[in-house]
């Protein structure tokens, strides 16, 4: 059934606050939950430049944090590590748990990893040497769990490492290239000329390691200043991101077995020239970014060029992933300096978010990247709410982990602030459902404006327009709009005028639509909804879905007449088709009437 063109739903943006809906599924919100869920001992200096992972190095089945604690100065800087207990993140940095770990060092990267194949998580730090003391040696903490019980870490570097492992290490990975079934380490060093180092973990001997840089790195003078792993060419090998303070490298793992095997990036044609040549503090971070299964990049930049996503669009000749650079990120992370990337699915859409850290003084909050993508058009969208990640440099943060912090099966984030920790939860959107918003021409939405996310459950009738009415969105604010169902549908931005500000049409029944609209004037805004054609019908009666209950659903129940649990037709769930059923098609029969519910979803701010 399809429905005409000029059928509107009228939707205007507007301050009165609704009733709550059931929580919708996919909407995406975050409330910071730093004041009572994280809890530190050991006091911070500002400027801290932070690595941050997460594991259960207690295996009580909840995750726990490590973070690596630079300083850009060169001053106070103090690792940490919190133990999860009951969703509250306790500090336990120094002694009995771990002792000299919150030591003034200038670490540049944390691990947790199993690294002697015990079943514990171990840590390793990787420093740079202007730590005083022990100067730039990288530090292996390994789990002590007497009787099945955690214990405490002991720091066991020099035995399990070798003491040639200093140097100023400025970024590094922990992954498994070799694929022998145990954790490997690869260190990016500086300044250039610099040799970045590679260690493989014995695997007769685990949690000690032999250095293989000669036979397997590439010998370069960069200054390395993050790294980061994927396989970027789809050959099943771990290939290695490498952001450099100048021109940034792919290395392939054995590309076409043109190496001596597994884990060599050394080998003749290993590297390619990738990203944006830069004189500054850079990352790449890969993600399949468009759902074609191969992976894609996020390269942001501390100074400079604007952040880019580099789409990958197959391989050529020689195996090398060839990309496409794409520039149509919002203004939050191209107009401002951004620091690492974070990917992960955060709202359970089967695609992967971006949450990126910022270092640019006053305006310094983190941003949240919205994966909007549909049909291999990648687009994001700043979903970061207003209220929980204001405009300041409260949340300015270098780096940030995405994980369950809860176990409530949703994806938090935490963030290794300049200053302080910080903790958002994953959490319900203002959620309201169409028809317990208040009656009248138009509806009342809540407000839009620097809160929460707003979500609606609308309800799309045949020949019924939908109006919300709202205002008071701020000179210069932006506004994203997510809108879902299976209706086609053509989303549109208007102005109190009635001026088009922002439109998207993608096509197709069931078709996602969503845009930002920057730098808006303030007063009030519309979003319409104008249905192009109808989803499918809902109704249980017309068995063909072709709008109608007629003659040929009575046939279809008419051939399905008896014991026949399951069918369709048994309308009633007794498991027979019958009289019931057959009076109950009856008492619906001519042309149905469809309702398609949509999830509008709207975030406003500054």
């Amino acid at each position: 059934m399809h429905r005409s063109p000029s059928f509107v739903v009228l939707l205007i943006v507007a301050a009165t606050p609704g009733a709550s809906a059931d929580h919708l599924p996919n909407t995406l919100n975050f409330a910071n939950v730093t004041s009572d869920r994280i809890v530190w001992t050991v006091p911070e200096d500002s400027s801290n430049e932070k690595e941050v992972d997460f594991g259960d190095f207690d295996n009580d089945g909840d995750l726990d944090v490590v973070v690596a604690n630079a300083h850009s100065d060169f001053g106070q800087r103090r690792n940490k590590l919190y133990r999860n207990d009951d969703g509250v993140f306790n500090e336990v940095s120094g002694n009995p748990v771990i002792p000299g770990f919150s030591s003034a060092d200038v670490a540049r990267n944390a691990f947790f990893r199993d690294y002697d194949g015990d079943g514990w998580l171990d840590i390793i730090i990787v420093n740079d040497n202007n730590t005083g003391g022990d100067p730039g040696r990288t530090k292996i903490y390994i789990n002590q769990h007497p009787g099945g019980v955690f214990s405490h870490y002991t720091e066991e570097g020099l035995k399990r490492l070798g003491s040639g492992t200093g140097g100023a290490a400025c970024s590094g990975v922990s992954i498994d290239p070799d694929m022998d079934g145990d954790w490997d380490l690869y260190v990016g060093n500086y300044p250039g000329p610099s040799q970045d180092t590679m260690y493989f973990n014995r695997n007769k001997k685990p949690g000690f390691f032999t250095q293989v840089t000669g036979s397997h790195v590439p010998s370069d003078n960069d200054y390395t200043v993050d790294v980061s792993s994927a396989d970027m060419n789809g050959d099943g090998r771990l290939d290695l991101l490498i952001s450099n303070w100048g021109s940034n490298k792919l290395y392939y793992n054995n590309n076409n077995d043109n190496g001596s095997g597994l884990g060599d990036y050394r080998y003749t044609g290993s590297s390619q020239n990738l990203g944006q040549a830069s004189t500054s503090e850079n990352s790449m971070e890969p993600g399949d970014f468009d759902n074609d299964g191969d992976m894609d990049f996020y390269w942001s930049n501390k100074v400079g060029s604007a952040d880019r996503i580099y789409q990958n669009t197959g391989n050529d000749a020689n195996n090398k992933a060839v990309f496409s650079e794409t520039s149509n990120l919002p203004p939050s992370v191209t107009g401002r300096v951004s620091r690492k990337a974070t990917v992960a699915d955060l709202n359970d859409d089967g695609r992967v978010d971006i949450v990126v850290g910022a270092q640019s003084g006053a305006n310094s909050r983190p941003t949240v990247l919205r994966n909007t993508t549909v049909e291999g058009q990648i687009s994001f969208i700043d979903w970061t709410p207003g209220d929980e990640f204001p405009n300041t440099s409260i949340h300015r943060g270098w780096h940030a982990a995405v994980f369950d912090s809860n176990g409530d099966g949703d994806a938090d984030i935490f963030l290794g602030g300049w200053s302080k920790d910080h903790l958002f939860e994953n959490v319900a959107s203002n959620e309201s459902d169409e028809n317990d918003l208040p009656e009248g021409t138009p509806r009342i939405l809540p407000p839009v404006y620097n809160v929460d996310p707003l979500a609606v459950l609308g309800h799309a009738l045949d020949a019924e327009v939908d109006l919300y009415l709202a205002g008071g969105i701020g000179s210069g604010a932006f506004m994203s709009i997510v809108l879902n169902g299976p209706d086609d549908y053509l989303l549109e931005l208007l102005n109190s005028g009635g001026g088009v500000v922002g439109s998207s049409n993608r096509g197709g029944l069931g078709i996602e639509e969503a845009m930002q609209v920057n730098n808006l004037a303030a007063g009030d805004y519309t979003i319409r909804i104008t249905i192009l054609a109808a989803g499918p019908s809902t109704s249980p009666y017309d068995l063909d879905d072709d709008g109608t209950v007629g003659v040929k659903d009575l046939l279809i129940l008419l051939g399905a007449w008896g014991k026949n649990p399951g069918h369709p037709a048994d309308f009633d769930g007794d498991g027979s088709v019958g009289v019931k059923d057959l009076l109950a098609l009856l008492g619906n029969w001519g042309p149905v009437s469809v309702v398609n519910d949509y999830i509008l979803e709207v975030l406003s701010r500054n």
